[in-house]
């Protein structure tokens, strides 16, 4: 049969490229980070270490793990099918060899071929999982942080609104204030512990969620030792990182460039002779390919969204670093003050937490920033 030596070859060939496809099967990760118990109950916790906890307890990286394995048993087999079906037209001959043979053997080449499709599909599945679950442990460890600082601040605040309370019990004693303005100092400490005991469960709730998606046990408290820093973006040609990103290959694009090869691959072996199921596949493949420009244009679109966030932060920074260096000199003022007794030191500890609100400030605008160029660079997580 003619064309029976070049499906004969090509059956040796899958089985090599199936058999050289396997050896890179398993991935493997590797995450720096280390715990350490400190002297309190707490543990020194980066967000390395947390990675790869998470890594190691996430479901859906084990899953993909699996496919990966199945996928690689089904193209072993899709393999052997081929060179048997090759095989058993080199034994009869070409002349014994019949339209029944040769249905065979392209039937078993669109086997082998759609099962190396798939294959490769749950390659790189487990890459784009890895670089998800680090997403999801960045953004678990970054809410703990910020959880952690919100329960801080309301503690401030609480010891504040309760030191002006006792100050106004005592002028109402001595009748120097209104009991309306009494009353308000009152509402104002009880305000402050409801917003603590919100904060408290907030920041709770945070760390529960962090310690489930590292598979730890509920109730331990982590001291979050990778607290992010604001730094100035790197120069970036956003138009050029855009055509990287939407370009062939890029795994942005991976599920819609592989919707555009099966349709195609599926109306390329397809031999019916009917022009309205001929029209139709043809309709599937013009299908796929607008979905793929579809999603380079949104792709193209959240990608200078990002950007332009990255770069409005920058002067957000430069603002709460203005901000704070006025906080930071009228704290200094205050201080002076106090010691020579101008002032009371209710007013210090006033400008003190209005520092340190700023500075927390400042660690959430990192965090944002810190999110924003992760994404920025990996676009299938946003």
């Amino acid at each position: 049969m003619k064309g029976s030596g070049r499906l004969a070859l090509a059956a040796a060939a899958a089985t090599f490229i199936a058999l050289t496809m396997l050896q890179s099967a398993h991935a493997e990760t590797v995450v720096k980070g280390y715990i350490v118990e400190s002297s309190t109950s707490e543990l020194k916790l980066t967000l390395g270490q947390a990675t790869k906890w998470a890594q190691e307890n996430s479901y859906l990286l084990k899953t993909a793990n699996q496919n990966v394995e199945r996928k690689s048993i089904i193209l072993l087999s899709a393999a052997d099918g081929l060179k048997q079906a090759t095989r058993r037209d080199s034994d009869e001959g070409d002349d014994h060899s019949g339209p029944d043979d040769a249905e065979a053997e392209r039937a078993a080449l669109k086997q082998y071929t759609e099962a190396a499709s798939t294959y490769e599909d749950a390659k790189k599945q487990i890459p784009l999982v890895m670089d998800q679950l680090e997403f999801q442990t960045m953004k678990a460890y970054h809410e703990a942080i910020i959880a952690a600082n919100n329960m801080t601040s309301s503690k401030e605040l609480l010891e504040l609104t309760r030191q002006e309370e006792n100050i106004a019990l005592a002028k109402a004693a001595r009748g120097k204030i209104s009991w309306n303005v009494k009353e308000k100092a009152v509402q104002a400490r009880m305000d402050a512990e409801r917003k603590l005991a919100e904060s408290e469960a907030a920041s709770k709730k945070a760390e529960g969620s962090l310690s489930k998606l590292m598979g730890k046990m509920q109730g331990t408290v982590y001291d979050l030792v990778d607290i992010p820093t604001y730094s100035k973006p790197k120069a970036l040609d956003i138009e050029l990182h855009i055509q990287e990103m939407t370009s062939s290959g890029s795994p942005a694009l991976y599920k819609q460039e592989n919707a555009v090869k099966q349709a195609m691959t599926e109306a390329s072996y397809y031999d019916g002779k009917s022009i309205s199921e001929n029209q139709l596949k043809a309709l599937d493949v013009e299908a796929a390919k607008m979905e793929l420009t579809h999603t380079k244009d949104q792709l193209a679109e959240s990608l200078k969204a990002t950007y332009l966030s990255i770069q409005q932060y920058q002067s957000q920074y430069e603002e709460l670093q203005r901000n704070l260096q006025n906080a930071r000199d009228e704290l200094t003022l205050s201080e002076n003050k106090w010691k020579r007794g101008f002032i009371p030191g209710i007013e210090v500890k006033t400008n003190e937490i209005k520092v340190k609100q700023l500075e927390r400030k400042t660690t959430e605008l990192a965090i944002q920033q810190k999110q924003a160029e992760y994404t920025l660079v990996r676009p299938w997580l946003m």
